[in-house]
Formats: structure tokens, sequence, C-alpha cells
């Protein structure tokens, strides 16, 4: 019985601390390494219920669970991580539906292309949780994210940005939010389908310097060179801007990103 008792200890000791506060122990199960309300969709009308998952060799196999992962974080962090994004699952429901928002968006067309501009958001927040979903996804060990990895000095640039300025109260999240001056200087934009598409769940390095993360509703691109940023991400994507910017794809350029997937993954050995 003595040996029994000990046992908690023993499985303690044996895990190793926090990616993200590098201090606590690991001892968080079932962390999503996307958040579950960006992936709600990807088991929508499947009967049995599953999804579509892209190798890194372009082979299609079902997905039933979004991904979650053990021991890469601790329960502070997990907590700190939880009221970033309870923010944020807010935020997404208006950007879907634009006509019942409380916020400010402001929709602009330049050169016949859509742009939403998030006017009343901190971008700073934005940073932290497209960053959050980056950095998790580069850690993760899950198979899902096995193309998808930055050098050491990115990924720890990435994690004190977070550990810095992640907050456990909601309050101090979005006050601290507005004191936040250094931002880690990369190229992101965000894609979002103008309609109401399927899409498919991925997330892979499609070039050199060059990442994207597929959650059915939307498409992430990050790019950590700027030479290698493609010019319509560039142009319309974000990179300290006053404003967080969405570029908003109609029904015909959201199927051509998806179709685009599996090519990349396919051409992936070569890029390596």
């Amino acid at each position: 019985m003595a040996g029994i008792n000990k046992l908690p200890d023993i499985l303690e000791n044996s895990m190793e601390n926090c990616k993200l506060c590098k201090e606590r122990i690991a001892d968080k199960l079932n962390s999503h390494i996307i958040p579950k309300f960006m992936c709600k969709r990807l088991f929508e009308n499947t009967n049995p219920r599953h999804s579509v998952q892209i190798s890194k060799d372009g082979i299609q196999t079902k997905l039933q669970d979004i991904p979650k992962e053990d021991h890469i974080l601790c329960s502070w962090c997990e907590k700190r991580l939880e009221k970033l994004e309870t923010y944020f699952a807010r935020v997404f429901v208006e950007v879907n539906s634009l006509q019942n928002a409380k916020r400010k968006y402001k929709l602009e067309i330049i050169e016949n292309q859509e742009i939403l501009h998030c006017e009343e958001i901190n971008p700073s927040l934005f940073y932290l949780f497209f960053y959050s979903l980056i950095w998790r996804s580069s850690v993760s060990k899950n198979i899902l994210f096995d193309t998808f990895k930055f050098n050491e000095a990115i990924e720890e640039e990435i994690r004190i940005f977070l550990n810095n300025n992640l907050k456990e109260l909601h309050s101090d999240l979005l006050e601290h939010s507005k004191k936040i001056e250094s931002v880690p200087n990369y190229y992101l934009c965000l894609v979002k389908p103008k309609n109401k598409t399927r899409g498919i769940f991925s997330a892979y390095n499609f070039s050199q310097n060059s990442y994207a993360i597929y959650t059915v509703d939307y498409a992430l691109f990050f790019y950590t060179n700027e030479d290698d940023c493609l010019l319509a991400h560039k142009t319309y994507g974000n990179s300290r801007n006053e404003t967080f910017r969405i570029f908003i794809g109609n029904d015909e350029s959201w199927k051509k990103l998806n179709n685009l997937v599996v090519e990349n993954m396919l051409n992936y050995k070569n890029v390596r």
C-alpha cells in the first residue's frame, strides 16, 4: 500500500516542466493545441463523426477528435490561455455574423478585395491569440503538427512574448494588452471565406519560412521571413498594423486554398 500511495509523487517527479512558463510541472492533461471553438465545425453533418486529416505526404485519413496533448502545459498556463481563448471565442462569433456584433468592425474593399478591420480590439490581443496557436503547434509532438516546426530561437521568442503577457484574469488581460509594446515582428495573414463553406484541418510548413494552419472556417498564414511572404498576404495581412485585418476570400478562392493543401503536402519533401 505504501508503494501505491507514493505513485502520484513518482509520476509528478518524472514529468517535465511546463513548456510555456518553464517553472511549474506540466500537469495538465488534454490540452487543446488549437482551441475547440475554432474546430467545432470539423465534425458537422458527418455520421459517423469524423473529419479529414491531411498528412505531409498528402494522405487523407479520418480525424475523429480535436488534437489534444498531455503534459505540455501546467494548470496555471492552461488557465491563462483559456482566458484568452474565451475572449476570442466571442470575437469570432461576431466576425462570423457582423450584423449582431457589439464591437465595431469596418469592411473595406481594396482592388476588389474585401478586408475586415477589427477596429475596437487591441491588435496586441490578436497577436497574443494567434501566436499562442502558432507556438503550441510548433512545440506539439502530435503527428498532425510534425511539419510545423520553428527553429529554437523563434520558438523561444514567441514563448517569452506569451509568458510575459498572458494573464489569469480577464480584466487584467484586457488592461495589460494596452501596454504591450514589444511584439515579435512576423507576417500574419488570417483568411476567412465570405460564406460558410467547409474546409479541412491541417498545419504544415508549405515552403521555406512559410507556415499555414487550416481550421475549417479559417486559414492562418505565418511567415518568419518577409522575403518569403506572398504579396497578397503582405498587402492585406498584419505586421504591427494599427488595426487587425482579416482577408475575406470568395468561395472560389477558398476552395482553391483548400485544394492547395494537398498539393503543398505532396511537395513537402522537396522543400525539406
